[in-house]
């Protein structure tokens, strides 16, 4: 009996494939139709369709052991890719399986459940109490009313609180690090919608899909990604323009804007360009369309309408500029000294969407950690001080980030893999500054200041 001929798809046919009614994945070059598999899936629906319709293969990887899932898919199988849309990583070398095998059995040794933290949903609760309390201060407290310092006092309050709850609830549900039940991943998520009054759905496709996947990859990594001109210049690969001299001293003032450019961001990419760099936003759910629409309406109707009940416009108006400023500044301050600084790469594939180097190592190679051992930033930042064991460990609870933070260092050391790190977060940020000031040079300037 003849075999039967394998199919072949572009990349092309499998975006196509992107919603419940017909979802493909992509995976080492072949092509899985897990829609019937959807509903079956122990992680949800909703990460299965983040990945329908595109090759996915860091984020399997990423969140599924190398080797006892591949009896599952192949029953799913139904071809090969003969094109790439995406950049494609070699294969998990042995420092990459190394790093996975010790982390799981320093867990294991431990006796923990990567995902299962009761001092997770203690913090949870301190910053949703935060949030509430501040807000009460600031708008409906008589005494703290008839003080304008005050009120600008817990207006700071609330924003940090709003800020934490990216940092704690939302991230940890994007990265489905907290339980092992998907419905409380979408609780924690809406959250997000509803008090900070941005997408938990374009920020998962921003930071899980593409971010997490193609960490500093320039035109794949929407942290990262620019137009020419924009108002930074932050890869080596990007156009240079004369604005950006001296950018180091005017753009992180900018990063105030964060949070307004989020929340307005977020309908023009959905609606009306469904993509963030060239990750493709795939067409909602009814269920994150409700959500998505409900958190604005509400962002609007608690910060701006019902105060204007109580006091005038330009109080209303100070204090939500207030606040913002402070998520914003908190926020982009994390994010930005992690990936944005001199010491970290910026990987590029090659013509035929090829990567030289193996996807773990890369997130070592393009990620920077600080202040190791402190409370204060492991807690005000979500854990992100360990921001390297989070990019190659998303899936595991920042609770558990400093408990395995040696181990991963010394499979680093023992692969020769450099560990890039500071001692404090004042010196990545200067990193920060520094690799501003580098990008804002001419090309030609920056090569003569290094001899």
């Amino acid at each position: 009996m003849l075999e039967k001929p394998k199919k072949t798809y572009t990349w092309q046919e499998v975006a196509a494939h992107n919603t419940h009614k017909s979802a493909w994945i992509g995976i080492r070059g072949k092509v899985y139709d897990v829609t019937k598999f959807l509903y079956r899936h122990p992680g949800g629906v909703d990460t299965l369709l983040y990945s329908a319709g595109r090759d996915s293969t860091p984020n399997f990887e990423t969140y599924h052991d190398l080797d006892s899932v591949n009896k599952v898919l192949e029953k799913y199988y139904i071809g090969d890719m003969v094109s790439q849309e995406l950049p494609q990583f070699p294969k998990p070398n042995d420092f990459h399986r190394k790093l996975k095998k010790e982390v799981a059995h320093k867990l294991q040794v431990e006796g923990l459940d990567a995902k299962v933290s009761v001092s997770a949903w203690l913090k949870y609760f301190f910053i949703y109490t935060t949030v509430l309390g501040s807000y009460y201060m600031v708008f409906l407290k008589t005494y703290a009313a008839n003080t304008l310092f005050i009120q600008l006092l817990f207006c700071g309050l609330l924003g940090f609180g709003c800020a934490q709850v990216g940092l704690h609830p939302l991230h940890d549900a994007s990265h489905f690090a907290i339980t092992h039940k998907p419905l409380v991943w979408k609780a924690l998520g809406a959250t997000h919608d509803i008090i900070n009054g941005s997408s938990y759905l374009i920020w998962t496709y921003q930071h899980m899909v593409g971010h997490h996947s193609y960490t500093n990859i320039p035109g794949l990594d929407p942290d990262i990604y620019t137009s020419d001109p924009d108002f930074r210049r932050v890869t080596p690969q990007q156009k240079w323009f004369k604005k950006y001299l001296g950018q180091e001293s005017v753009v992180p003032w900018l990063y105030g804007f964060l949070a307004w450019k989020t929340r307005l961001q977020d309908i023009y990419i959905l609606y009306f360009e469904p993509h963030q760099a060239r990750i493709r936003i795939n067409p909602p759910t009814l269920y994150h369309t409700i959500i998505f629409w409900f958190g604005k309406l509400f962002f609007i109707f608690y910060r701006i309408i019902l105060p204007l009940y109580w006091m005038p416009l330009w109080k209303v108006a100070l204090f939500l500029i207030v606040s913002d400023l402070v998520s914003s500044y908190w926020l982009a301050f994390t994010f930005q000294v992690s990936h944005v600084v001199t010491t970290v790469n910026f990987p590029t594939h090659d013509n035929q969407m090829r990567m030289n180097v193996d996807w773990a190592q890369m997130q070592v190679g393009t990620t920077q950690d600080y202040a190791h051992g402190s409370a204060f930033w492991t807690e005000l930042t979500g854990g992100l001080n360990y921001q390297t064991i989070h990019h190659v460990f998303p899936h595991i609870n920042q609770n558990y980030y400093p408990l395995i933070a040696e181990t991963f260092k010394k499979v680093c050391d023992q692969y020769k893999v450099p560990f890039l790190y500071r001692i404090s977060f004042s010196d990545a940020f200067k990193d920060h500054l520094n690799h501003l000031k580098l990008m804002g040079l001419k090309p030609e300037q920056k090569k003569s200041n290094r001899h």
